[in-house]
């Protein structure tokens, strides 16, 4: 079992996000959760990783990257908890060839090896997105919690990074607006609305009926 939510409440300031939710889901799994802002996606994505940090790559919509520093260094940032200080001061100053090699390998994959030492204020909001995918890719843990990660994707890199990121982990549970998407690259959706289950079917299982619920959910 990845997760276990058994009547799950999640509130701020007295206003209730996540309401009652049971959701299961299982190892190995890849989950889209869908729904629209306010839904509860992003808060239920983020206690997904206050309970399996430590075996997670977590993209929030922010996208969490330090603008001054190089694309190289908000990659590597990812692997600062496995190295030694030394060896962290050392690739700050100077980056080693094994890591300037892995990253580049990972940015080949995302059509950015060009900007490995770009700062990224420089970047385009596209090229941030897939900077921060880069560095949960280059973490290489088990699960992927992203939130809404190929948002300011075009449809040729949006269908290339979802198959990376759902071939990627063992574990994948991506918040997303795109039904057609989720439902070419996902196992199981899940959509919410107002904290509450909406729908929760593996995607061979989606009916016509089901599309219009999911896309009223998202509009």
């Amino acid at each position: 079992m990845a997760f276990n939510f058994e009547n799950e409440t999640i509130s701020y300031d007295n206003l209730i996000a996540i309401d009652t939710l049971t959701l299961n889901i299982q190892k190995g799994e890849k989950v889209a959760l869908l729904g629209k802002s306010g839904s509860g996606k992003s808060t239920l994505l983020k206690r997904m990783y206050e309970l399996q940090h430590a075996r997670s790559s977590y993209i929030p919509q922010e996208l969490g990257l330090v603008n001054n520093l190089s694309v190289f260094h908000n990659v590597y940032i990812s692997q600062l908890d496995s190295n030694s200080l030394f060896y962290n001061l050392r690739n700050l100053v100077k980056p080693a060839k094994k890591e300037i090699n892995g990253i580049t390998n990972v940015l080949n994959e995302l059509l950015l090896e060009d900007k490995i030492f770009v700062k990224s204020h420089n970047l385009s909001g596209g090229q941030k997105q897939r900077v921060a995918i880069a560095r949960a890719l280059y973490e290489e843990k088990n699960i992927l919690l992203a939130d809404e990660p190929i948002s300011a994707l075009d449809e040729f890199l949006s269908k290339k990074v979802m198959c990376k990121l759902t071939s990627s982990f063992e574990t994948v549970i991506c918040t997303m607006h795109n039904v057609d998407l989720a439902l070419d690259n996902f196992d199981r959706v899940v959509g919410l609305k107002g904290g509450k289950l909406l729908l929760d079917k593996r995607c061979e299982d989606i009916t016509t009926q089901d599309r219009e619920a999911l896309y009223n959910a998202t509009k």
